[in-house]
């Protein structure tokens, strides 16, 4: 492993450790990718991301085969045609618990806290087995237009130029799918729900 693939795997160790401490992901669940050029660095399948190892993150490339497209994550596809489509260099995708809870009841989701609200606007939420090309259609459609999108049953995928800011758009969209199950729940001891002026 030379130098620069050192660096980024440190960078992907960082933020997949801080995917486990949130409660993101299952042991061996979700995974991250950076792009640079025709190469993207990706963790490999069924890797921990609790505790990342150097050989957990595997360099393939944009357009043509390479040793390791056989033990990277099984979302590759996914991975691959979000940076064919966008202009995004990094890929976060988890399976956070209330995004996951509120894609059985939503086809997109308009987040009710101000931050997010005026960050994301909105997120939507799509089909698609894992892995499957129907799934990466599905979600790079949805990323040109927006910085993440919920996959119904599965888990978030959040994309931006950089890594921190892809983990960043993936906190607001858990975090604001956890504030509108609260609401609902809510909702059911007979409060009124008092719209923000600000929206």
């Amino acid at each position: 492993m030379n130098e620069m693939d050192y660096q980024i795997y440190l960078k992907i160790k960082d933020y997949a450790s801080r995917m486990a401490r949130r409660g993101y992901i299952t042991a061996h669940g979700g995974n991250i990718s950076i792009r640079s050029g025709d190469i993207v660095w990706i963790t490999r399948h069924a890797a921990s991301l609790e505790n990342l190892r150097p050989e957990d993150v595997v360099k393939i490339y944009i357009d043509k085969p390479s040793g390791h497209d056989l033990i990277a994550s099984t979302e590759v596809p996914v991975h691959l045609r979000i940076y064919k489509e966008t202009e995004n260099l990094a890929v976060i995708h988890a399976h956070p618990s209330y995004s996951v809870t509120i894609s059985f009841f939503y086809d997109e989701i308009i987040p009710l806290d101000s931050e997010a609200y005026h960050v994301l606007r909105r997120v939507p939420v799509v089909e698609g087995s894992p892995g499957s090309e129907e799934l990466a259609k599905n979600v790079a459609e949805a990323l040109k237009r927006h910085h993440a999108v919920i996959v119904r049953a599965h888990g978030v995928f959040a994309a931006a130029k950089f890594l921190h800011i892809a983990y960043h758009y993936l906190s607001m969209v858990e975090h604001s799918a956890e504030i509108i199950y609260l609401t609902e729940l809510f909702k059911l001891t007979g409060k009124s729900y008092i719209k923000p002026k600000v929206f």
